[in-house]
């Protein structure tokens, strides 16, 4: 059970163990995919592009942009907003598979490890004290943990929804859509229209196979108008102020497969931490694979009593297993 106030910060790093693309990787494979005119993406983004040549000038664009990821290059390239945003659902919906998640022989399995130490023991879940951050797009975490909670105390996906809403899941950039237990309590309620569900480009099973194409097209729109492209100030922006919120009552903060790219610490308002009247606070996170430059610009973050947060060169499970007590 985690009981003292804790943010989980999540980078791509968090998700790269279940099988998903880094944030760089995600840019390259949609490069690849809309290589050919001839290929089902390029077919599909056909949806959001009035012509072939626009693809055509997005992919040349992107492939060329020097930038670290596709919503970086959006930020900067609005025309772009709505074909790239497609690009984005269509590239990442497939990685989304339960059976990734679950897989036996996976050692890197944080969701596992922190699922455990919530659920121990179940009858205090709503005793924990944890709080998410994610700049990720996919549901993975979420659907991880309400997967377990429903196989291993055989819940309803009611009850299953009740408990997981006690823990904020703030995905500042947006998301691949609403899950369907997360809108389980809306009045016209529809699973299939109005939420877009784990597995929806692998499992034909979720609805009859004379619809499956069309539910798929309509899930793709869902996954695409969820996600955000924050090209101007985020002074109003409700996730990043809520995210804020989060981090000035926290009492630990772990910033996990996080690049610390300079412009995401901004959003948050990191430098408000550092305030010397602000409590000294638990701060750590991984720091695998970054350079020597991002690793400085960490550093360059002081609180009066030293190092605002502490880098670990550790992949995500050996820092939260090895390096850091969640209790």
């Amino acid at each position: 059970m985690i009981t003292k106030r804790t943010v989980l910060v999540l980078g791509a790093g968090a998700s790269v163990p279940f099988g998903f693309p880094s944030g760089g990787q995600l840019l390259e494979e949609i490069c690849d995919k809309l290589s050919s005119e001839n290929s089902e993406e390029f077919k599909f983004l056909l949806l959001y592009a009035p012509k072939p040549r626009d693809i055509i000038t997005f992919r040349d664009a992107l492939s060329r942009s020097g930038q670290p990821s596709v919503d970086a290059f959006l930020e900067n390239r609005t025309e772009f907003i709505d074909v790239g945003k497609g690009a984005i659902a269509m590239a990442l919906l497939p990685y989304e598979r339960t059976e990734a998640l679950f897989e036996g022989k996976r050692p890197e399995n944080w969701y596992q490890y922190l699922f455990n130490l919530l659920s121990a023991p179940f009858q205090k879940f709503d005793q924990n004290r944890l709080s998410i951050v994610t700049f990720n797009y996919d549901r993975s975490l979420e659907h991880y943990l309400f997967t377990a909670l429903k196989n291993t105390y055989k819940l309803t996906d009611q009850k299953c929804a009740e408990t997981l809403s006690l823990i904020p899941i703030i995905h500042v950039y947006g998301k691949l859509g609403p899950l369907p237990w997360e809108r389980i309590e809306r009045e016209f309620f529809n699973s299939q229209t109005n939420a877009v569900p784990f597995d929806s480009t692998c499992d034909p099973n979720l609805i009859s196979h004379e619809n499956y194409e069309w539910y798929k097209n309509i899930w793709f729109n869902l996954a695409k108008d969820n996600i955000k492209i924050i090209h101007e100030g985020i002074e109003d922006d409700k996730e990043f102020n809520k995210a804020h919120q989060l981090l000035k009552s926290a009492e630990r903060i772990c910033f996990l497969g996080f690049g610390y790219h300079e412009i995401n610490l901004e959003r948050l308002r990191i430098d408000s931490l550092c305030h010397p009247d602000d409590p000294v606070r638990e701060i750590a996170g991984t720091c695998y694979c970054l350079s020597h430059k991002q690793k400085e610009l960490v550093r360059a973050y002081r609180h009066p009593s030293g190092y605002l947060i502490d880098l670990y060169d550790a992949k995500v499970y050996d820092f939260l297993y090895n390096s850091v007590v969640l209790d």
